[in-house]
């Protein structure tokens, strides 16, 4: 079983990182940062490109090519309160690809704009102010 012996030892559903999401700097990495944009900004990640969450926010959809993201509020950061339920609403993303046959999902991931820079460090990130 994957329960401690002491349930008491383990505060789930409490973050240990408390605003870690709103911090400057990663901590334990020592990789290169990316720039125009906070290492620890959300980015929505599909392929070797990376959209800015923020940017996304403020427009509500972004139309790419034939791919459409969309925001809408209702998902909270596990990483910006003590109690993970009480978090700033980082919203939700879908992510679709236009097609004859209408829209169609497309794997996505919600990520940190350094986590992106350090596995496609050539990649864009869209959506950043010039």
């Amino acid at each position: 079983m994957l329960i401690p012996n002491n349930p008491e030892a383990r505060a789930y559903g409490r973050n240990p990182y408390v605003r870690y999401d709103t911090s400057d700097t990663p901590f334990l990495y020592r990789g290169a940062l990316p720039s125009g944009i906070a290492p620890l900004a959300h980015v929505v990640v599909v392929g070797g490109e990376a959209w800015s969450l923020d940017a996304l926010r403020r427009a509500g959809t972004i139309a790419h090519g034939d791919l459409i993201l969309t925001w809408a509020p209702g998902q909270t950061s596990a990483l910006d309160a003590a109690a993970i339920g009480e978090g700033r609403d980082i919203g939700n993303v879908t992510v679709q690809r236009a097609s004859g046959d209408g829209p169609r999902d497309v794997p996505h991931m919600v990520s940190f704009a350094f986590a992106f820079r350090a596995f496609h460090p050539d990649g864009p990130i869209h959506g950043l102010e010039p």
